[in-house]
């Protein structure tokens, strides 16, 4: 039975999607190591350094094999016996070879020459799933900015109401925050998508007389970027891939951290769309809980941590370390598995979001106007000065809150106040709906230069 919980058959869906599974399951792997060795075979033939006979025989053998489990079996066996990480896998391939032709096996090529060409190849596929999902959750963003442009709502410092703004201009936030990340993994490609065949120490030196024309043509027929360097030791890329995803899924945690806290019901302003047959406790029968909210925020933490640990195997040692190394076997696919569903439960979150706007704005009006504190204080400030209005506002302010009382009725009854501003200025300066700056036309900011991509 699976034993990472991205493989259990109860709640394997909640933390991988089948699309990214199958990019990283067993089978995939081994398949993509041996068309990798099948192919650095065949070039090295072209270029003389191996007999082409063999490997064409080995070629063929590696496009036939039967990647059962007596095949797992013997390659893990031959694994242990002698504690090499590709050297069972390449017994078992050669078994399989007719005649010598096996004997030319990553020939001149070490483990890492196999095994980050093949990251390469699958990171290049995850990360083009990854801009379709980001173009999809883009999309719903879009439709939430235009549809809320001008409603309006608190918007939160520290937690407790500030000023108005609308929820469109939330949403739009998200968006600009989003069109970041997707241009990030554009930008990306082009250090990505790097294979790598360099030897023992990185100098290509068991590649024969023409090793870098070997090298360029090989990962060439990978469709793979050749490096100006060996990179054995130089996990840049790959830090920078983790510590994107750790972006991306930071700011699925943010969005749907709020939908967490907007959706308790003392507030009521955001909530996840229900799915019939969703149970949210089986002792409280009535609650309804954000459990797309809430796991957004596991999945992200466990990528944080991934992107922290690829941080710590920058760090190697001469021209190649395990210790280093091989813990990406552990973190890439975690890391990849945990943005993909994290995009796809993001996607569902925002697709069925349900938004109360008519709690949206009770909520404004049952701040008792003191959302207002900051325009009635620009107003004042042209005739009294920016911080004596301030203290002014403050003092009215406090002695209102703690009496329960509007702020606009205790502001008409300030003496002070009523000396500078007229009774009809101060009210249109407590209306709500004129107070949200210009967040409509940021949204259409944001909208515009969505489109213009």
């Amino acid at each position: 039975m699976p034993v990472h919980i991205s493989d259990s058959a109860i709640f394997g869906n909640s933390w991988a999607t089948p699309e990214l599974r199958v990019l990283f399951d067993d089978a995939a792997l081994v398949a993509g190591w041996i068309e990798v060795m099948a192919l650095l075979a065949q070039t090295q033939a072209e270029f003389g350094l191996i007999p082409a006979e063999s490997a064409r025989q080995l070629a063929q053998a590696c496009n036939t094999v039967i990647l059962d489990e007596a095949f797992f079996a013997e390659a893990r066996e031959d694994f242990e016996r002698t504690n090499h990480s590709l050297l069972g896998l390449i017994r078992a391939l050669q078994r399989r070879c007719p005649g010598d032709s096996g004997e030319w096996l990553c020939y001149g090529a070490t483990v890492q020459d196999i095994t980050d060409t093949q990251t390469a190849r699958i990171l290049v596929k995850v990360r083009s799933v990854f801009q379709t999902q980001l173009k999809g959750v883009a999309e719903v963003l879009c439709n939430l900015a235009r549809l809320y442009q001008n409603a309006p709502m608190c918007g939160r410092t520290h937690g407790q109401p500030g000023l108005p703004i609308t929820f469109g201009f939330k949403a739009a936030g998200w968006l600009d925050e989003m069109q970041r990340h997707r241009q990030r993994l554009d930008d990306l490609g082009t250090r990505l998508g790097v294979g790598q065949l360099a030897g023992g120490v990185g100098s290509l030196s068991s590649l024969g007389a023409r090793g870098l024309a070997l090298q360029q043509r090989f990962l060439d027929r990978l469709d793979l970027s050749t490096p100006a360097i060996s990179w054995t030791a130089s996990r840049d890329r790959l830090a920078e891939w983790l510590n994107l995803l750790a972006l991306i899924t930071a700011t699925a945690d943010r969005i749907g951290h709020e939908v967490y806290n907007l959706q308790r019901p003392e507030i009521g302003e955001l909530g996840e769309g229900l799915t019939p047959g969703t149970v949210g406790s089986i002792t409280m029968p009535q609650k309804r809980n954000p459990e797309i909210s809430e796991h957004l925020g596991t999945l992200a933490r466990q990528v944080r941590h991934q992107a922290s640990q690829m941080m710590e195997n920058l760090v190697h040692d001469h021209e190649r370390d395990g210790r280093s190394w091989k813990g990406e076997w552990v973190i890439l696919p975690a890391a990849c598995l945990a943005t993909g569903k994290a995009l796809a439960l993001l996607h569902d979150l925002l697709a069925h979001l349900e938004v109360n706007v008519g709690r949206m704005r009770g909520n404004l009006l049952a701040t008792k106007g003191f959302v207002q504190a900051e325009a009635l204080m620009l107003a004042l400030a042209p005739k009294l000065g920016k911080q004596s209005a301030h203290a002014l506002v403050h003092a009215i302010a406090m002695d209102a809150a703690e009496h329960c009382t509007p702020l606009c009725e205790a502001v008409l009854a300030e003496p002070k106040i009523l000396a500078v501003l007229g009774r009809e200025e101060i009210e249109r300066l407590f209306d709500t709906g004129q107070a949200t700056g210009y967040c409509a036309e940021m949204v259409d900011r944001v909208l515009g230069q969505v489109h213009a991509l």
